[in-house]
């Protein structure tokens, strides 16, 4: 974790107040006298628009209302707070928009994070969309096992088609870890990722030493810390994959993979880091070479 990120940086701000260089408009901020909400549903954006509106009203139109929603504006071009306006959106009084200039996908989570006040965090990507029933679903499932940390199916979406991407349970946190650090395919979808707002304070937030796989770096930081996430079969999460949102520079990021695996390899013997890279290597190369093929 990154040392100059202390986990009490991510506690929610004072009853009816905003974190400190939080920039919000008066009609998205807080109900006076507070109220701590169920769910805070985050998302952090940066020029897309049109996707943004599709992801806000899919979290408007969850049939579980007792949410609030953080926008981060992390420097895009048109404000997002002109964006929702010209949508008819922003007169939903759970929605808060806070703006930043252009500092990166993990410095963007942290300030939502921040601003967040619900009792689950709930994230959603910008080019993704809930279900009707995700935050019904949610809650459900947290109610009824008393879990800290849950991952969810989801429905990708490509030209016109869908299917069900179902993930994989595990029976301990540290079979789960390596499977993340194994698996082509992550066992795990951050959009749709909801986790109890005291465990993220404990662990801390997103390391914003890492440019990508941020999200990959605080599952696996929970999971050596003896989390073990509960699994939503459900599919909640609508992810429409597109050009924008495949990462292009899969080989440049094996940097990044390999010091998850310097960091959280399960055992420290001789050769186990070596392995565990080469199939990560292996791995996102042929995911390069599918992506070049299209």
């Amino acid at each position: 974790m990154n040392p100059s990120l202390p986990s009490s940086t991510y506690g929610p701000p004072q009853q009816g107040g905003r974190p400190p260089g939080a920039t919000e408009t008066a009609a998205d901020a807080p109900a006076t006298p507070f109220v701590r909400p169920t769910f805070s549903v985050c998302i952090v954006v940066r020029d897309r628009p049109a996707l943004l509106v599709n992801a806000v009203r899919s979290v408007l139109a969850n049939t579980f209302g007792d949410f609030e929603l953080v926008i981060v504006d992390d420097g895009s071009q048109v404000p997002v707070t002109q964006v929702i306006s010209e949508a008819r959106l922003s007169v939903d009084r759970r929605v808060r928009v806070v703006t930043q200039p252009p500092t990166g996908i993990a410095e963007a989570r942290n300030r939502g994070l921040r601003s967040a006040t619900g009792r689950y965090v709930t994230v959603l990507d910008s080019d993704d969309e809930l279900t009707t029933d995700a935050l019904a679903r949610l809650h459900e499932l947290l109610a009824g096992t008393g879990g800290s940390w849950v991952y969810a199916d989801y429905t990708e979406i490509r030209r016109g088609t869908s299917r069900c991407i179902r993930l994989p349970e595990y029976d301990s946190a540290k079979r789960m870890s390596l499977g993340v650090l194994t698996r082509p395919r992550l066992p795990f979808k951050h959009s749709g990722t909801t986790i109890d707002r005291g465990l993220l304070d404990r662990i801390g937030g997103y390391d914003e030493s890492f440019r990508l796989f941020e999200d990959v770096e605080l599952m696996l930081r929970a999971l050596r810390a003896g989390v073990h996430p509960r699994h939503l079969a459900h599919p909640i999460v609508l992810f429409h994959r597109h050009d924008g949102n495949v990462t292009r520079g899969r080989l440049g990021g094996l940097v990044f993979w390999f010091r998850l695996i310097d960091m959280y390899r399960p055992s420290r013997w001789p050769g186990v880091a070596t392995a565990i890279k080469a199939l990560r290597t292996m791995s996102e190369t042929g995911k390069w070479l599918v992506t070049l093929g299209r």
